[in-house]
């Protein structure tokens, strides 16, 4: 980190048009080489509470003593400015934002490294879902294709080093689909926070590349009542998925 910065201020001084790009111009890849993450799942309280249906005792049976997930895969990665095709039999394709911890020191259950020293920085992820799919793998007992599909992890743009997050509970999500804000939170709501939940995954021996996701905050089409059909995601609509301090994760659905 020192290097780049040395190198950020040199290539500043120099004033020279060959180091700089135009953001809209370049072609963006995944802040990480492509690998697949630890999701975490209805992490945030508000979020939970809707998908129970607003019933607090069913919410309070709910991964009450450790955080629930699934895998996302790497080949769903897709950098900012991704298009996305969805699939033809996906009709009820939704969005969520979350905020990924990028690891930057190998941690697992044996070790005495302090979880929060073990994150590396955070980028903005928008967990694609859909949800006929994951709904019937539910009552299956699994959560596995209905958030796998190609292009289903738009990823990035930035990663925002953990040294410039003194409070990342302070850090606010948001998401707009066509400009209209269908998401709102900060990281106050979460239920796992950010060092829980590197604690937990590294019984899986987590090392530096590795990726958790936070869950996602309330807000979700699927629980948009009476018919959430009219807040599905469709073709043609774009996307945008923000965390303030880190950037915004911008998505075309085709």
């Amino acid at each position: 980190m020192d290097a780049t910065r040395e190198l950020l201020t040199w290539a500043t001084h120099r004033n020279d048009p060959f180091w700089m790009d135009d953001p809209d111009q370049v072609q963006w890849l995944t802040p990480v080489p492509p690998k697949s993450m630890f999701s975490a799942g209805r992490n945030f309280g508000r979020h939970k509470m809707e998908s129970m249906k607003g019933s607090a005792a069913s919410a309070s049976k709910l991964h009450s003593d450790f955080p629930t997930g699934f895998v996302k895969l790497g080949r769903t990665m897709v950098p900012h400015k991704s298009q996305v095709k969805r699939p033809k039999d996906v009709l009820d394709l939704d969005y969520e934002v979350e905020i990924v911890l990028v690891l930057g020191k190998a941690i697992d259950a044996d070790s005495d490294v302090d979880p929060a020293s073990a994150i590396f920085g955070y980028t903005i992820f928008n967990d694609l879902s859909a949800r006929e799919w994951q709904l019937r793998e539910m009552d299956n007992g699994m959560i596995m294709l209905g958030k796998n599909f190609p292009g289903f992890g738009p990823i990035g743009p930035y990663i925002l080093t953990a040294d410039e997050v003194p409070d990342p509970n302070g850090l606010v999500l948001w998401l707009k689909v066509n400009s209209e804000l269908r998401q709102h939170s900060d990281c106050r709501d979460l239920i796992f926070g950010f060092e829980q939940m590197v604690a937990f995954w590294s019984r899986f021996g987590l090392v530096p590349g590795d990726m958790i996701s936070t869950g996602t905050p309330e807000g979700v089409a699927l629980h948009h009542k009476p018919d959430s059909r009219a807040w599905y995601l469709k073709p043609g609509d774009r996307v945008e998925a923000g965390v303030d301090s880190i950037g915004v994760l911008e998505t075309f659905i085709v």
